[in-house]
């Protein structure tokens, strides 16, 4: 491993610095638009069903992904990256006014919660187009030498933009509500549709007429898609390892990670900020390391070593109910994850070729679409047989599955 002389060389190139202060502002639109929405359903649900409402958040979020995520790397192969981007963010801030509308409206029931969550699908669906098509577009800026750096460094932009995300969201909630907080969220989506109209990129695949591209040529691309990842041993395995990892883990120490750290650590809501800060600390400090040595000569080994030090740090957090634990944990979540996702992007990306790299971008980022999903049965399991009983033994399934892939499938470690 050496260090990498590129970060500047990176930063030098406008088109670069656009589509990351884009990236940026998005991920600090997330934490705004989805505890608002936590926070709105909590004040309008029934009493007796506001955890399964609140759990559903998070599987429409994912049920969204899932199903518009293959569909969004097709088309990300087939049009020009940039101008996908700015329509998916020109349709995001049509949904973004909806959803407010509807709070501001004050309609909740069965019809106003049924059209909370689809639009949350619908939202959840372009972001799936948006995500890998994001992630598509960086080699062809910077080319095959400067992605790694790029990457690492979008990383970084995105761990920074989180505490500001976290530490803005309470305030503007109080001061706007919850209709004004989430109408605030559309000035960033114009935010991002300004940065990518002054771009220069020009497309790296041919444009094709909208008119020309129907059903059918979108499902044979996802098809094409599928196929290449199932022939690629390595690239299938990393996006199987991934979803594994992100479905185990991530919806108790990320979604129901506070409920945790409130009911059984003790911690009192008002403090719990300071514990869950310290997932955003280790993502940064991995992402500052992997920005400064981007040159790694065997990168599947930081993608083996990020799963098990997030397994190992899953099992710290439940393993003993004290603030020690929960903080180490957090911290080597966060790092474990970035580690793991950042690694696998950029292996991924360089293994794939452009023509279906759009395709096999959304298969990677179907595990998230997984984590969200599978936030709902996590709670439903853990309303029936309790937080203390089920994270424990989720923490050890994880730890094991994830060891048996990386130890049965040593392609990995290989890449």
């Amino acid at each position: 491993m050496t260090e990498t002389p590129s970060a500047k060389t990176v930063l030098g190139n406008r088109d670069f610095r656009l589509l990351l202060a884009g990236t940026a502002l998005g991920q600090m639109l997330g934490p705004l638009q989805f505890l608002t929405q936590i926070l709105w359903v909590q004040a309008n649900a029934p009493e007796n069903i506001w955890l399964v409402l609140v759990a559903m958040i998070g599987a429409s979020r994912g049920l969204g992904a899932l199903t518009f995520g293959l569909y969004g790397g097709a088309l990300a192969d087939r049009y020009d990256r940039r101008v996908l981007l700015i329509a998916a963010q020109l349709l995001l801030v049509t949904i973004t006014c909806a959803i407010s509308a509807l709070m501001f409206s004050g309609v909740t029931g069965f019809l106003g919660f049924a059209l909370f969550f689809f639009l949350a699908f619908l939202a959840a669906g372009l972001q799936a187009v948006d995500a890998p098509t994001r992630l598509a577009i960086v080699p062809d800026i910077l080319g095959p030498e400067l992605t790694p750096s790029g990457m690492s460094l979008a990383q970084v932009a995105v761990q920074l933009s989180m505490p500001v995300a976290m530490l803005a969201t309470g305030f503007i909630i109080h001061e706007l509500g919850f209709g004004g907080a989430y109408l605030f969220s559309v000035s960033g989506h114009f935010l991002v549709i300004f940065f990518l109209l002054l771009m220069r990129y020009e497309a790296a695949t041919p444009v094709e007429a909208s008119s020309s591209y129907g059903f059918g040529q979108a499902l044979n691309d996802v098809r094409e898609g599928l196929a290449y990842a199932r022939g690629h041993n390595t690239v299938l395995w990393i996006i199987i390892l991934l979803v594994i990892m992100m479905s185990l883990g991530f919806p108790a120490t990320a979604n129901l990670g506070p409920t945790w750290i409130n009911t059984e650590v003790g911690v009192p809501i008002k403090d719990i900020g300071y514990i869950v800060m310290n997932w955003g600390i280790g993502s940064l400090v991995a992402a500052l390391f992997l920005t400064r040595f981007s040159k790694v000569a065997h990168r599947g080994r930081l993608i083996a070593g990020g799963a098990i030090l997030f397994s190992v740090s899953f099992v710290i957090f439940v393993s003993d109910r004290t603030v020690t634990n929960v903080v180490l944990g957090n911290l080597g979540l966060g790092a474990g994850m970035t580690i793991t996702s950042v690694s696998s992007t950029i292996l991924i990306q360089q293994l794939v070729p452009n023509e279906v790299r759009g395709r096999i971008m959304s298969l990677f980022q179907l595990n998230m679409g997984f984590a969200q999903l599978m936030t709902m049965p996590v709670a439903m399991l853990a309303q029936w047989l309790t937080l203390s009983v089920l994270f424990p033994v989720l923490a050890g399934v994880t730890l094991i599955v994830v060891l048996l892939v990386i130890v049965t499938q040593r392609q990995i470690i290989r890449g």
